[in-house]
């Protein structure tokens, strides 16, 4: 069963001619003896034959010859080098490929812009100015305003006594005494 198996997958080969001399003796022999591979062989050469005759009746129709030619120009036929790159561009710049690098470039500029947030303390280019948190106190009249600053480790005290006159919107004269 083996050897009958093996022939029936060699028999197209053996009716074309590709099997050596010593394997198309052994098909030929196996064929002639096995009236499965017998019938395969039977219908390959009536498949064959009808093959041959659609293709002597329709194929001579066919215009071979300017094929050849145009194929063979395009073989010979020298490009520059900027169709090169247009050609290389608008094979990168497939709809596949794009569809990749939309988010590809969003999950990149999230990344970049959430370093400060995942690594504090490390000194980038993002890093925005350290702006200082004003508190404001008023008790009994007074206005105390502080000012802490993180990265120095600095505090500002200033104490109004006048919080009003401060305003700059007010058209009220201030006195020239220091107010502490």
């Amino acid at each position: 069963m083996r050897s009958c198996e093996n022939i029936r997958g060699r028999i197209g080969a053996w009716l074309d001619g590709e099997l050596s001399a010593a394997d198309a003796e052994a098909a030929r022999i196996h064929v002639n003896a096995c009236s499965v591979c017998g019938e395969e062989r039977r219908q390959l050469e009536r498949l064959d034959s009808s093959l041959h005759a659609v293709f002597k009746t329709g194929g001579s129709k066919l215009a071979f010859d300017p094929f050849w030619r145009g194929v063979e120009q395009r073989i010979t036929q020298k490009t520059n080098w900027y169709e090169e790159f247009g050609d290389w561009i608008r094979a990168t710049v497939t709809a596949p490929r794009l569809a990749w690098a939309v988010p590809a470039v969003i999950v990149i500029v999230l990344a970049a812009l959430s370093v400060d947030f995942f690594f504090p303390t490390m000194k980038t280019a993002t890093q925005r100015d350290n702006f200082a948190a004003v508190e404001s106190i008023d008790t009994y009249g007074r206005n105390v305003a502080l000012l802490r600053e993180d990265e120095t480790k600095t505090t500002v005290i200033w104490l109004y006594q006048n919080p009003e006159t401060e305003n700059e919107s007010s058209t009220e004269t201030t006195e020239a005494t220091p107010a502490f």
